[in-house]
């Protein structure tokens, strides 16, 4: 194998890894809306609007680095089609 195919898995792997985290913060969401509904008396707003805050913000750092990872996967791409010829 030489670098950039070895480079190419490693961004794979680091895609495949942000795509779960992605999910997994989609399913904490999810469990958070689900808990509110059903405790609605018994929960602060403000501080579930802190929590959901945070959440939202890692996501967004996790999309943006999935972007970052993906454009660089494509250069990668790119360059290993350059040297197949």
């Amino acid at each position: 194998m030489t670098i950039l195919q070895d480079n190419y898995d490693l961004l794979v792997e680091q895609e495949n890894q942000l795509l779960t985290s992605l999910r997994t913060t989609a399913a904490y969401e999810n469990a958070i809306f689900q808990i509110t509904h059903e405790q609605a008396a018994e929960i602060h707003l403000p501080t579930a609007e802190k929590i959901i805050d945070k959440i939202h913000e890692y996501t967004e750092e996790l999309r943006l680095d999935l972007l970052y990872v993906r454009l660089e996967k494509s250069h990668v791409a790119g360059m290993l089609k350059r040297t197949a010829f």
